[in-house]
């Protein structure tokens, strides 16, 4: 077997598998988690900084996205056969190449916009706990302010993982 044949069937393996994962944490994130802890509380705010800083989710969330855009990246060249404007210019190709722009977008949004959010939320929830008493007004208007960042984030994320997927799963029925 030809060593690009292998390359392209693990990659497209790794590239569904962590693609799954990715939107699969994406959406139960914006859709269940986060309208969970706005009902909750400061109940929520616990779950969530529990959730940020103690469990493996950001760090799950970072790996899944990060192995979909790496192993995207190679079957997009594997499957245009290294002439990535040419492949584009066919249905499908035009279809997989606006997908995988539209999931780099994702991936950029998550790790530039939605990652440093999570991680001021975290130190933000530690400081408090910290201190022993209740959260300071200045820290409450932080952790707010953040949490409409990130659900603005999160809205776009979901619109745009959405949209990716849509174009990719339909890719095969772009006829041109």
């Amino acid at each position: 077997m030809e060593l690009w044949t292998v390359i392209g069937a693990v990659s497209r393996v790794v590239h569904i598998v962590s693609s799954v994962c990715w939107a699969g944490g994406a959406f139960v994130q914006f859709l269940f988690i986060e309208p969970t802890v706005k009902a909750a509380g400061p109940e929520g705010n616990k779950f969530m900084q529990q959730l940020m800083s103690r469990s493996r989710f950001g760090s799950f969330m970072s790996t899944a996205s990060t192995l979909t855009v790496l192993s995207g990246v190679l079957l997009v060249w594997y499957r245009s056969g290294g002439n990535v404007l040419a492949w584009a210019q066919t249905g499908p190709g035009l279809a997989l190449a606006l997908g995988a722009l539209t999931g780099i977008t994702v991936f950029l949004i998550g790790m530039f916009g939605i990652r440093p959010r999570a991680i001021q939320i975290s130190q933000l929830g530690t400081q408090i706990q910290t201190a022993g008493g209740p959260p300071t007004t200045f820290q409450v208007t932080q952790l707010q302010k953040l949490s409409a960042e990130m659900s603005r984030l999160g809205l776009i994320d979901f619109v745009l993982v959405s949209l990716a997927l849509l174009l990719m799963v339909t890719a095969r029925y772009w006829q041109f």
